[in-house]
C-alpha cells in the first residue's frame, strides 16, 4: 500500500520519463530479437560458400547438384519473400517471423543429418523458406517498434550485425572444416536457433494481424514456377546438357511461369505484390537492373573464389573463411560514408563508381592461378570489390526508398531485395561449367566466368544511366 501511495503522488514528468525509458527498452529487445533471427540467414548463405567443395567431395555430387545446393535456398528467398511480408499483415508479424526461425532450424537439422542428397536439398529449400519468412517480417516489427526519427539507425544496426556475423561465420566453418565434417558448419547454427525463438518469443511484443490484408498467393506460385523453371533449365544447359527434351521443358515452363506472373500482377494491379505501377519510375526499373547485375557479379565472386581457393589452390579451409572479412568491415565503415558522397555529388556517381570499382576488383582476379597466395594474389581483387559494393550499398537503398511516394518504400525495398536475389539465382546457375572442372580447366573456367562478372558490372554502371539525374534526398520514414 505505501509502495502504491507514493507512484501515486509522483510528479507527472518522472511519469512519462518512466515510460519512455520502459518504450525505449522494449524498442532495443526487438531490435536485438530482429537482428538475432535475421542474422541466420545471412550467416547460412556465407557458411555454405565455403563448405561447398567440402560438401561436394563428401556426397559425390556433380556441378549440376553443386549449383542446387546454392539455388535449393536462393529460389524461395527471391520468389517468396514479398508474399512472406504479406502473410506477415494478414497472420501476425511476430508469428510469421517466429515460424521462419522455427523452418530454418529444422533445415538446418535436417541437413546435419542428411543421409542422402534428396534430404539435403530439401532441407536447404526449407532454410530458405525460413528465410524468407524472417526477413520481411523481422524488419517490419522494426518499423513498429521505433518512431520515424529512429528507424534509420535501427536498420542501421541490424545491417551491421547481419554485417559481422556474415565476417564472424565462415571463419568459424572454416576452422571447423580443417578439423572436422562440414556437418558440423550447419548443426552449430541450432544454439542460435534455439536463442532465436526464445528470445523473439518473450521480447517481441504481440501484433495486431489486419484480417483484411490480401495475400497474393498467384503470384507467389507463379514467380517460384518461373524462377525454378529457369533456374533449373539455365542450371542443365551449362552443365554441358545441351538443349535437350528436359532443358526444353523446363526453361518453357520457367517462362511461361514468369508470363503468368506478369498477367496476374497486372490484374491485380496495387494489391499485387509486383505492383505495376511502381515500375513506370525510370529509377525504380534503373535501380532494379543495376542490382540484378551487381548482385549477380558478387555472388559469382562469394561462390568462386573460396572454391578455387581450396580445391585450386590448395589453401587451408580455414584461410578461405576468412578471405571475405574484410567486405563486412569495408561496408560497416565505408556504407555511413557514402552518404556525404550521395549528397554532394547526386544519387548516379556513387553507384556508378561502386560498380566500376567491382567491376575492376573482378577483372584482378585473372590473376589468380593455381600457386596463388591470399595477400598477393586474392586478397587486391576482393579489396576492390568490397570497396565497390561499400559505395553501392547505401545510396541504391536510399535511391529505391525515395524513387517512390514513401507509404510504398517498403514495397519497393522489398522488391529490390527479391532482384537481388533472383540476379544470384541465376548468376549460380550459370556456373556448371565451372564447378565441374580440375587443374587447369579450373581456372580457365574461373577466369571465363570472372570476365563475365567484371561485363556484368560495367552493364550495371550502364544502368546508372536509366535512373532519372537529380540531386540526392535523404529517406525520412513514414510514421
Amino acid at each position: 500500500m505505501l509502495e502504491e501511495t507514493s507512484l501515486a503522488y509522483e510528479p507527472r514528468g518522472i511519469d512519462i520519463m518512466a515510460h519512455e525509458s520502459q518504450g525505449a527498452q522494449g524498442s532495443t529487445k526487438v531490435l536485438a530479437a530482429s537482428s538475432l533471427g535475421s542474422c541466420l540467414v545471412f550467416v547460412s548463405s556465407a557458411v555454405v560458400t565455403v563448405a561447398l567443395a567440402a560438401i561436394g567431395r563428401d556426397m559425390r555430387l556433380s556441378p549440376l547438384d553443386l549449383q542446387w545446393v546454392m539455388n535449393a535456398e536462393l529460389l524461395p528467398l527471391a520468389a517468396l519473400t514479398l508474399a512472406a511480408g504479406a502473410l506477415g499483415d494478414r497472420f501476425g508479424q511476430k508469428r510469421i517471423f517466429l515460424v521462419g526461425i522455427a523452418l530454418f532450424g529444422l533445415g538446418a537439422t535436417a541437413i546435419g543429418f542428411a543421409p542422402s542428397f534428396v534430404v539435403f536439398i530439401v532441407a536447404r529449400f526449407l532454410q530458405g523458406l525460413g528465410g524468407a519468412f524472417i526477413l520481411p517480417n523481422g524488419l517490419s516489427l522494426l518499423g513498429q517498434a521505433f518512431p520515424a526519427e529512429k528507424k534509420a539507425h535501427a536498420v542501421g544496426i541490424w545491417s551491421a550485425a547481419a554485417a559481422v556475423a556474415s565476417g564472424v561465420a565462415p571463419a568459424i566453418a572454416g576452422v571447423i572444416l580443417d578439423h572436422g565434417s562440414w556437418r558440423t558448419t550447419f548443426l552449430m547454427l541450432l544454439p542460435a536457433v534455439a536463442v532465436a525463438l526464445a528470445v523473439g518469443t518473450v521480447w517481441i511484443p504481440e501484433d495486431c494481424p489486419a484480417s483484411h490484408t490480401q495475400v497474393d498467393v498467384g503470384g507467389a506460385v507463379f514467380s517460384t514456377v518461373g524462377l525454378g523453371g529457369l533456374g533449373a533449365g539455365l542450371t542443365s544447359l551449362t552443365n554441358g546438357s545441351g538443349l535437350n527434351l528436359w532443358v526444353l521443358v523446363t526453361l518453357i515452363v520457367g517462362l511461361g511461369g514468369l508470363a503468368g506472373l506478369i498477367l496476374t500482377e497486372r490484374r491485380l494491379g496495387d494489391k499485387a505484390m509486383l505492383p505495376p505501377s511502381l515500375f513506370a519510375s525510370r529509377s525504380v526499373v534503373g535501380a532494379n537492373l543495376f542490382t540484378a547485375l551487381l548482385y549477380g557479379a558478387l555472388t559469382v565472386t562469394l561462390t568462386l573464389i573460396p572454391f578455387v581457393m581450396i580445391r585450386g589452390a590448395h589453401l587451408p579451409t580455414k584461410v578461405a573463411g576468412l578471405a571475405f572479412i574484410p567486405l563486412q568491415v569495408l561496408i560497416t565503415v565505408i556504407s555511413p560514408l557514402a552518404g556525404m558522397l550521395c549528397r554532394q555529388y547526386g544519387r548516379r556517381l556513387p553507384l556508378f563508381a561502386g560498380g566500376a570499382v567491382v567491376a575492376l576488383g573482378c577483372a584482378l582476379t585473372l590473376r589468380v592461378g593455381s600457386n596463388a597466395t591470399y595477400w598477393a594474389d586474392i586478397f587486391p581483387s576482393i579489396f576492390l570489390v568490397s570497396l565497390g559494393m561499400s559505395l553501392a550499398i547505401a545510396p541504391l537503398t536510399t535511391l529505391v526508398l525515395t524513387s517512390v511516394e514513401p507509404d510504398r518504400a517498403g514495397t519497393a525495398s522489398g522488391i529490390n531485395s527479391a532482384v537481388s536475389r533472383a540476379g544470384s539465382l541465376f548468376a549460380i546457375a550459370l556456373l556448371g561449367g565451372v564447378l565441374k572442372q580440375g587443374g587447369a580447366q579450373l581456372f580457365w573456367g574461373f577466369h571465363m566466368a570472372m570476365a563475365v562478372a567484371a561485363v556484368a558490372c560495367v552493364l550495371a554502371t550502364l544502368a546508372v544511366f536509366i535512373i532519372e539525374p537529380g540531386p540526392h534526398v535523404d529517406f525520412i520514414p513514414p510514421d
